[in-house]
């Protein structure tokens, strides 16, 4: 019975007994079928769980559109059950991230465009060395800033003693509407007591933004005042020089083109208020300044209270501008609206390679074709825009504020420092994903508004420094 047994069953081969019922060649071809069978449920398996994986990474989101390739599968029910397979996935997937937020943050250039064409390698600032060299870049700058200035205001100065030579004492003064409702002036609305006015909203918004802000932030808005008040100047003084126009008060004595000396003389008394100019009135000058100080406060102050009561502080300015005489109701209304076109425009440059050297890591144009703003296709504009981004220091500026560093307490107001990236990934409502920039990316180089006290911390511990009482780490 045992041998018959043992006989019973085939031989594992077929070469041993060829006179045996079981052939061998139909055995492996059975157990292949099977086997392939089985490799085939496997292998399809296998590749939805790669496409699954594979769409997770890309897009955070279930939802699988991979292909199946289902050709060697003979029968209807696998595939059917394939099928109920990838659903369940798909529904599993979705209910897991349902509670994922519509961005996530990235905490670097380098893991937010991983694997794509356009990506971009964020320099990390951490040490010592770099953090004095980023410093020593907003110095240098800040340096050819006072430089523009020096000569935007020399150069204005050089032109209203050009102009003042053209005129003629005893000429008409042009009809103005304020001027006729005001027939006499009243005895403080003198250049002085306008000059002092205007002074000490300087002094003010310097304080307010120079030692309650973060300290590279409040450099950074120095050198755009710099930047702003030397264009200006250079470009109103051609309007002045290009047309004159009689002064508001007929007994005005100008001022005369000398020699060299004497014209330097004559600046410091212009720019020292000593002298009156008779032809500097086209574009109120005094008008213009005041508006870009304003426009420091709307633009960077968070609290509004403190914005209205500026805003009543400038409207008392221009109109002693006006009452006074020492411009034209014309003259304060052209400098308004230059003053606040020449903010807006360099803010909105400033914006714009703040927001190219995100994307592309530089200020110039990526795209020359007219797939851009308006602005970005005019070429000049790209000049100034390269300009704006050099004489800030943007490209160092974003290199911190792509660095996490908790020492960085000077440079930005969130908390913790530097803890986001600069560019987010959100969605839309059908779901498709989209880039937009972060509030971080935003304060770094715009500030938050709000009151900084980093600043006087790191005046004080400079002064221990200097005086022995405290160590350098």
């Amino acid at each position: 019975m045992i041998e018959g047994k043992i006989n019973a069953r085939p031989p594992s081969d077929g070469s041993n007994n060829p006179n045996s019922k079981y052939k061998a060649g139909k055995g492996r071809q059975s157990r292949e079928k099977k086997d392939e069978g089985k490799c085939l449920e496997q292998n399809e398996d296998i590749q939805i769980a790669i496409d699954y994986k594979n769409n997770l990474n890309t897009e955070c989101v279930g939802k699988l559109n991979s292909k199946f390739s289902d050709d060697r599968i003979r029968d209807n029910n696998q595939t059917d059950a394939f099928s109920d397979k990838r659903e369940r996935m798909v529904k599993a997937s979705r209910s897991t991230h349902s509670g994922m937020q519509d961005d996530f943050i990235l905490e670097d250039m380098d893991d937010s465009f991983d694997g794509q064409k356009n990506s971009i390698d964020m320099v990390e600032v951490k040490s010592s060395s770099e953090k004095k060299k980023v410093r020593k870049v907003m110095y240098i700058r800040l340096i050819y800033a006072l430089l523009f200035t020096i000569f935007g205001i020399l150069f204005q100065c050089y032109f209203i003693i050009l102009s003042d030579t053209y005129y003629n004492t005893g000429d008409e003064p042009l009809k103005d509407r304020i001027h006729e409702l005001y027939k006499k002036v009243p005895a403080f609305m003198n250049s002085s007591f306008i000059n002092s006015s205007i002074m000490i909203f300087l002094i003010i918004t310097l304080l307010r933004f120079g030692l309650f802000s973060p300290f590279l932030i409040s450099i950074s808005m120095f050198i755009r005042l710099l930047i702003i008040l030397s264009c200006i100047y250079c470009i109103r003084s051609i309007f002045i020089y290009v047309t004159t126009i009689p002064c508001p008060i007929a007994t005005c004595q100008p001022v005369r083109n000398k020699s060299l000396i004497e014209n330097l003389y004559t600046t410091y008394q212009i720019i020292t208020a000593q002298v009156y100019e008779c032809t500097d009135l086209i574009i109120s000058g005094h008008t213009a300044f005041t508006t870009v100080l304003k426009f420091f406060w709307l633009f960077y102050e968070k609290k509004i209270y403190i914005k209205a009561v500026l805003f009543l502080y400038c409207l008392f300015i221009y109109s002693m501008i006006v009452i006074s005489r020492f411009h034209y109701t014309v003259d304060v209304l052209m400098g308004y609206v230059f003053g606040s076109s020449m903010f807006l425009l360099y803010h909105s440059l400033l914006e714009i390679a703040a927001k190219r050297y995100a994307k592309h890591r530089s200020f110039s144009l990526q795209n020359s074709t007219y797939a851009t703003s308006f602005v970005e296709r005019c070429s000049v504009f790209n000049y100034f825009i390269q300009a704006i981004g050099f004489m800030e220091g943007l490209d160092h500026r974003l290199n911190m504020a792509a660095s996490y560093d908790k020492e960085w307490n000077c440079f930005c107001p969130c908390k913790p420092v530097n803890a986001k990236g600069l560019i987010i990934k959100k969605r839309t409502v059908n779901n498709e994903e989209y880039c937009d920039f972060s509030d971080h990316f935003y304060h770094s180089y715009a500030g938050s508004g709000s009151f900084d006290l980093s600043t006087p911390k790191n005046i004080v511990n400079e002064i221990k420094y200097l005086c022995g009482i405290r160590r350098k780490n």
